[in-house]
Order: structure tokens, then C-alpha cells, then sequence
């Protein structure tokens, strides 16, 4: 008898069993799919977002000031190529500057031409080379080209190695073409370009020398030499190739 009702009880709960153990086997389910995801309160995910928001917002300003500054050093490096050109073109005779007829060589002395003279009297044997240099610059920067001459030369014999000896066989180049003393200007470019390879003037005096050639007849060499010029990256390669579009 009380078998009997043992497994009557047993056989009554089963379900309620089954029912529990499909509850419990549920559970670590539902709390992956949705229970866990939605524990994040709201304040929280208002938190999250903000600081998204900002960091957008950081990126976005950065990224428009790094395009402003290249759009200022883009402009910058244009201002400085166009004040290139356009010494290159006054020198070059395209403001037709008024000079003397005169040959480098009949260049009148020291003692004859007031700027030079007041250069002596100004700058004593123990004038460092900048100065030295410096006042030769501003004889051709006020359009002096003779005692700009005489300044530039007076610079190579106190200092013909020194920091700026490249600069003043270039500027010597650069007159001497301007007087269209072209045997001259060719000799002061080749020996800057010889004895100064590594100067910063060498592609100046490269597309001086290469229009040298081209003036005097020497197609084919000019167009080499500014070529060579032209494939550079220097801001006389500019100048170079709108020399060889324009003549050849």
C-alpha cells in the first residue's frame, strides 16, 4: 500500500520536476541574449556616448588645423619662389634695370666709383665675411650693379673659401649675364658649380649657365644641363622646365 502511493507521488510531481529543470537549463540564455545587455543603465550609456561625441569632435577640429597650416606653408613656399622669380627677372633685364654699357672689364677702379670707395671706408681688414657679404648684397639689391661687382670680388679675395664665396660667384654669374657678357658669366657659374658642388646656389648657377649655352648657340648642351636642372627638386627645377616648354 504504501508503494502504491509512493509512486502515485512520484509520477504527480514529474512534470513539475521537468518544468524546473527546463527553467534552470533557460536561465544562462536568456541572461546572455538579453538580461546582461540591458543591466547598462541608461546613465551610463549617456556617459559612453558623450565622450564618443567629443572625441569626434577633437578629431574634426585637429584635423581642419593641420589642413589650415599646409595651406599656410603651401602659400608660403609659393611667396618665396615668386620673390625668386621675380629677382631672377629683374636681373635676368625683364625690368630693364639702367646700367652701364660697360664690360665687366672696363669696370672703372675702386677709387673711381663712390659706392665702392664708401665700402672700403666702411668695412676695415678686420670686417667679419657676413659683413663683408652683406654689404656687397645690398650694392645689388639697390640696383649698384658696378659696385656691386667690385664688392662681390673684394668678398672672394678676403674670403675665397668662406660660407658665401658660393653666393658671390653666383651673383658675379647673374651680372655678368645682365651686361650679356656671356664668356664671363659662363666662367663664374662653372667655378661655383667646380669648386662649390654642395652649395646651395648650385642649381641657381645651373640654369644661369644652362641659359648661357642656349644664348650663345649651344642648344644641346643647354638643354642638358637644364634638364638635369628640371628633374630636381630644388626651385630653380620650376624655372628650368618653363625655360625648356618655352624654347624647345
Amino acid at each position: 500500500m504504501l508503494k502504491n502511493l509512493l509512486a502515485v507521488v512520484l509520477i504527480a510531481s514529474a512534470p513539475i520536476l521537468n518544468a524546473q529543470v527546463r527553467v534552470v537549463e533557460s536561465s544562462p540564455q536568456s541572461t546572455r541574449s538579453g538580461v546582461a545587455q540591458s543591466d547598462l543603465s541608461a546613465p551610463a550609456e549617456s556617459d559612453v556616448y558623450s565622450q564618443i561625441r567629443a572625441l569626434q569632435e577633437e578629431v574634426t577640429s585637429l584635423r581642419g588645423l593641420i589642413e589650415e597650416q599646409a595651406y599656410e606653408l603651401k602659400q608660403l613656399k609659393q611667396l618665396q619662389l615668386d620673390n625668386y622669380m621675380d629677382l631672377d627677372r629683374r636681373l635676368s633685364g625683364g625690368a630693364r634695370p639702367t646700367v652701364s654699357s660697360a664690360s665687366v672689364d672696363e669696370i672703372p677702379s675702386a677709387a673711381a666709383t663712390p659706392s665702392a670707395a664708401s665700402l672700403g671706408s666702411q668695412l676695415p681688414s678686420s670686417a667679419s665675411e657676413s659683413d663683408v657679404y652683406k654689404a656687397a648684397y645690398d650694392l645689388l639689391n639697390q640696383k649698384d650693379f658696378d659696385g656691386a661687382i667690385l664688392a662681390f670680388k673684394e668678398h672672394l679675395s678676403r674670403f675665397p673659401n668662406g660660407d658665401f664665396a658660393s653666393n658671390s660667384h653666383y651673383w658675379l654669374g647673374k651680372i655678368a649675364m645682365l651686361k650679356k657678357d656671356y664668356p664671363q658669366a659662363k666662367i663664374w657659374f662653372t667655378e661655383l658649380i667646380t669648386h662649390f658642388p654642395s652649395a646651395a646656389k648650385v642649381p641657381d648657377a645651373q640654369l644661369d649657365l644652362g641659359k648661357v649655352y642656349f644664348l650663345t648657340g649651344d642648344t644641346a648642351k643647354a638643354k642638358s644641363l637644364l634638364s638635369e636642372v628640371a628633374a630636381g627638386s630644388s626651385d630653380a627645377a620650376r624655372l628650368a622646365q618653363k625655360f625648356l616648354s618655352d624654347n624647345f
